[in-house]
């Protein structure tokens, strides 16, 4: 069945391999060629289906010029929805790149926040800010024009890039969560080193790189000229592709989220035993380390599954289409709604990681007030650097028979301090 734009019904009823059936052609698509044995399908990454191969002929071959587009040519989408879509993209993508430069600021003009926390999150924030400035708007093309605008470079690149920031970002937030970890339940000389945060921070982006290069070579642009549309789009290898999107969904979501659970949990339990210990002797201090452990476990597992899950929802939905009954030429709208929300919660999570991991933290907002620009925007005085912070002094136990040695939790929790030459950074941010 051919469907034209304006007709809405079956066209070319002598066609030798098309159904002559009427069926109404809508942008959700329910134009569906019932005869399967004389035609194939080609699903695109956006899930609209494209039919190539009638009868014996191969993609290269047949003459697509002699027939009309088989369903409705409908260009791009509603005015109103590109605005709506574009304007909610901007607004997260201004807070998320204001977010993030003044965290890269904060590190880079401050020695003593260059700890190897600091600097891992540092590489998190440039991820995420190549992440925000890059791809909303390759998503933008991708969700409102029927045909893929972006052309081959595109088509190999936009995957590569999604993949390897989103792959690069989450290995960095597995590295900090341990490092959190290690901060606590190891000994000082066994946490992570500047050098070895150096080295951590490449890891990253060449594991990153790797593992995103599979979609340069297995994803393929397509043109075809039928008699009244030019259609493109971009499409993926069907037997490697499938495989390995389920193994970048490990990478992304299910991995990070278990070590950041158990990490977080394993803190959680330290922490309360320590308070446990504190409470016994009883410290006049109130303690509350425990409860902003809990917290920042909360925060951090909410905003990364509600973020992250909708991504998995969307592989799993895909190969679910792949196996199911396949609409020619259109995006099913139920996929077509979860892609976008998708993806946009992708820009969201990189525009919220600064203010988690970076921002909320107090000797991060001490350096920020600091700097210049806290002063332009707030009127705050430049009076504060990061070396002359005020510091909380540990106060003595009474009885004094009684006093507690700060031992590694709490110095873990109080401001920089220099220990034989070397830079101590709480790395706590919660």
């Amino acid at each position: 069945m051919f469907v034209h734009k304006g007709l809405g019904l079956a066209q070319h009823t002598n066609c030798e391999y098309c159904n002559t059936t009427e069926m109404p052609s809508t942008l959700e698509g329910n134009s569906t060629y019932p005869n399967e044995k004389l035609y194939s399908l080609e699903m695109d990454v956006r899930a609209g289906y494209h039919m190539i191969m009638p009868l014996n002929s191969t993609y290269d071959n047949f003459n697509y010029s002699e027939y009309p587009f088989p369903n409705e040519i409908w260009i791009r989408k509603a005015d109103w929805e590109i605005g709506l879509k574009t304007v909610a993209f901007i607004v997260v993508v201004m807070l998320g790149v204001m977010g993030n430069v003044l965290l890269l600021s904060v590190v880079l003009r401050n020695r003593s926040m260059r700890s190897p926390t600091n600097l891992l999150i540092a590489n998190m924030a440039v991820a995420d800010l190549v992440t925000l400035i890059l791809l909303p708007w390759v998503f933008i093309c991708m969700d409102c024009f029927q045909n893929y605008i972006l052309g081959e470079i595109g088509c190999k690149a936009q995957g590569f890039l999604e993949c390897s920031l989103l792959l690069t970002g989450v290995l960095n937030l597995v590295v900090v969560s341990y490092d959190r970890l290690t901060a606590i339940v190891t000994p000082l000389e066994a946490r992570l080193t500047v050098r070895g945060a150096h080295i951590v921070m490449v890891a990253t982006w060449v594991t990153g790189v790797i593992l995103g290069l599979p979609l340069v070579f297995f994803r393929m642009y397509r043109e075809r000229n039928w008699n009244n549309f030019s259609e493109t789009y971009c499409t993926e290898e069907t037997t490697v592709m499938p495989i390995y999107w389920y193994v970048v969904i490990v990478f992304v979501v299910w991995l990070p989220l278990l070590v950041m659970v158990l990490c977080y949990s394993a803190l959680f339990i330290k922490l309360d035993r320590y308070e446990r210990k504190v409470l016994r002797r009883e410290h006049p201090i109130s303690v509350s380390y425990k409860t902003k452990v809990a917290r920042t476990l909360f925060v951090v597992v909410v905003v990364f599954v509600v973020c992250r899950v909708p991504f998995t929802a969307l592989i799993f939905l895909r190969t679910e289409m792949q196996q199911g009954t396949q609409t020619i030429n259109q995006v099913d709208y139920a996929y077509s709604t979860l892609w976008f929300v998708s993806h946009y919660l992708i820009i969201v999570n990189a525009a919220m990681d600064p203010i988690i991991y970076g921002l909320s933290n107090e000797n991060f907002r001490r350096a920020f007030q600091a700097t210049a620009l806290a002063s332009r925007l707030f009127g705050s005085p430049v009076t504060l650097s990061i070396t002359r912070a005020p510091r909380q002094p540990i106060q003595k136990l009474e009885p004094r028979n009684l006093y507690v040695k700060p031992d590694r939790v709490q110095r873990w929790f109080n401001s920089p301090k220099q220990m034989k030459g070397k830079t101590w950074s709480t790395d706590c941010y919660i």
